[in-house]
């Protein structure tokens, strides 16, 4: 992972990119960094196996589809064919590359950011304020609510562009509808410290939990 930083940070400012927002590392950084993502699935998910406990808790569905959805989006978005050891071109063409770049550009940023943090949170908060998660049913329908909401949001990137209306519409739609999983974790996670506020004074975990 070092290296895909090293290799971006010498190759971006020399002009040499795929020119698409998030997804900028050329074809073979893009190997590498796929390299790395299947060791990093084969950590997580082998540990997930070798458990000794045969309940999963929820942090860990939230970096399961972390994982999960960051390869399928960074394999299919970077699908292009090479012409030369630092350019390639891209599979798809026109609005097809717009509507895939902006699947992906969404969602990357979304499971990137968003559910592994949420993993965190789900974890971190309960084992800081010493308390069980406020509603453990919540949590898991926010998980699959977040995870269905989240994948169709992306159109709303390309609002009022040459992308087909109903498709425009649908992710404005699916945009309004992931205000409710987003509350409804976000109340999960402060209604867990019901009862454990005065240690927001004192953990800067917490603090740092709460705000974000």
């Amino acid at each position: 992972w070092q290296a895909v930083i090293v290799l971006a940070v010498l190759t971006l400012p020399l002009g040499i990119s795929t020119s698409k927002e998030y997804a900028e590392l050329e074809w073979p950084i893009d190997i590498l960094i796929t390299v790395v993502w299947v060791a990093y699935a084969v950590v997580f998910f082998g540990t997930i196996m070798k458990r000794k406990t045969k309940h999963i808790y929820v942090s860990n569905w939230f970096f399961g589809a972390y994982i999960l959805t960051i390869a399928i989006l960074h394999i299919f978005n970077n699908l292009e064919m090479p012409a030369s050891i630092w350019k390639s071109y891209s599979a798809y063409a026109g609005v097809q590359d717009a509507m895939v770049q902006w699947w992906y550009g969404h969602n990357a940023v979304g499971f990137f950011l968003t559910t592994s943090f949420l993993g965190m949170m789900y974890y971190f908060i309960p084992k800081q304020a010493e308390r069980p998660i406020y509603s453990y049913r919540l949590s898991i329908v926010h998980f699959w609510a977040l995870n269905f909401t989240y994948m169709w949001a992306g159109p709303h990137h390309l609002q009022h562009t040459s992308l087909p209306d109903w498709t425009q519409s649908l992710g404005m739609v699916f945009s309004l509808i992931l205000l409710a999983p987003s509350w409804g974790g976000m109340i999960n996670g402060i209604m867990t410290l019901s009862g454990a506020w005065h240690k927001l004074r004192s953990d800067p975990i917490l603090k740092f939990l709460v705000v974000a």
